[in-house]
């Protein structure tokens, strides 16, 4: 009886031992150890109190106790396998959201799809609303639809996300339709109404305004997006818009990056004008605006108070290296030319028709300019291969992240 009773008591830590692996593997460890010892403890204390009655009373008592393990482990076994583990991976496709909150929608909602992708939309919504989390990675993309382009920059908070192929996704879809959106002021965006349209990635809905459709994103992402930098540029009549897009990244999606610039030209005169050539030319000027960075379309467009405080700034930069001595004795007509001369330079770092083309350059007539030229005599050279009087540079835009 006591080589019997031993036997048993080792049949009982098998038995425990199974049903704590496979109540592992439904995740709920904690449930199947607790269940374990509150069996195992009067179970123990039974055999020691029949190991003094025969074996005919023993083998009856070890069976029931092994069905109950039995039994037991079937509902655990149940329970991991009630949500099917095709159906967990088509609402991951869909939603992008972890398998863990995949399967505890699909139990909430009782299997059902696409109440499933509401709950997640839900949960995820609200806490990203609750987030307090800094957005300090950002990317940018230029969309381009018809003779209006656009800048849009959307923030996350680590580069893990903004390098993702979904965020670059969105990010150029949605850039598209701000886009095409009707001109307005830059408060505008937040009520932009997103339409469907070519392009579109699955995970983001139809219907809903550009700030809900970033909260609904970043429950996806598992990251708080917040929308930055916007602007947009229109063509005047019968003008185009280029624009370019300097990378972030080398494995970044082509109209992603860190630096942007949409140029808007327009032609003189407008009929017979080949509009993608000048639309390449746009493109051209844009590259160039990337890389120089200026801050004025021409010479006209810079503010009377913004040239006084330069020219002051010059003034005073000459007097203090003349030194007191000499600034008493200077002749104004020769602090004059020197102002002249410093406004000029200004000129040629700040304004967009003054600054030396930026290589490469090569015209559209395919003429291979050895010295830098002015944008202007670019230009120029530019209307002469298109068979134009003049091209008129009218606007610009540009953001650095």
């Amino acid at each position: 009886q006591d080589e019997f009773s031993g036997q048993a008591v080792i049949l009982i830590f098998v038995v425990c031992s199974a049903v704590g692996a496979c109540a592992l593997r439904a995740r709920e460890m904690h449930r199947a150890g607790a269940f374990c010892k509150s069996l195992l403890r009067p179970s123990l204390a039974s055999l020691q109190r029949q190991s003094v009655h025969s074996q005919r009373c023993l083998v009856p008592a070890s069976w029931h106790f092994g069905l109950e393990l039995q039994a037991s482990a079937r509902g655990f076994c149940d329970s991991a396998a009630a949500v099917p583990a095709e159906l967990v991976k088509e609402l991951r496709d869909r939603t992008g959201a972890s398998m863990g909150k995949c399967r505890d929608a699909l139990k909430e909602e009782g299997g059902d799809l696409e109440k499933a992708v509401e709950w997640l939309k839900k949960r995820g919504v609200r806490s990203m609303e609750k987030r307090t989390a800094e957005s300090a990675e950002s990317l940018i993309a230029l969309g381009m639809q018809g003779d209006s382009g656009a800048i849009l920059e959307i923030k996350a908070e680590t580069d893990f996300v903004t390098r993702s192929e979904l965020f670059q996704q969105v990010l150029l879809f949605l850039a598209r339709s701000v886009a095409a959106s009707p001109p307005g002021p830059a408060d505008s965006i937040q009520g932009l109404i997103l339409e469907d349209a070519p392009g579109r990635p699955q995970q983001l809905t139809m219907g809903i305004a550009l700030p809900e459709a970033l909260l609904e994103l970043g429950s996806v992402l598992g990251e708080k997006l917040v929308l930055g930098e916007v602007q947009r540029l229109a063509a005047a009549d019968a003008g185009v818009v280029g624009g370019y897009v300097h990378p972030k990244s080398a494995d970044g999606m082509a109209g992603t990056g860190r630096m942007a610039a949409l140029v808007s030209l327009r032609p003189l005169p407008s009929e017979g004008c080949d509009s993608e050539r000048l639309r390449a030319t746009a493109g051209h000027l844009a590259r160039h605006v990337v890389a120089a960075q200026p801050r004025f379309v021409s010479v006209e467009s810079i503010p009377a108070e913004t040239l006084r405080r330069e020219r002051e700034v010059f003034r005073a930069a000459y007097l203090a290296q003349l030194g007191s001595r000499k600034c008493g004795a200077v002749d104004e007509k020769v602090v004059q030319k020197v102002l002249a001369g410093k406004t000029n330079k200004f000129y040629q770092e700040t304004v967009l028709a003054c600054q030396e083309l930026v290589a490469p350059q090569v015209s559209t007539g395919g003429k291979s300019e050895q010295k830098p030229i002015p944008v202007s005599e670019w230009l120029q050279d530019e209307a002469k291969s298109l068979g134009l009087e003049q091209i008129v540079l009218e606007d610009f835009r540009l953001y650095v992240i």
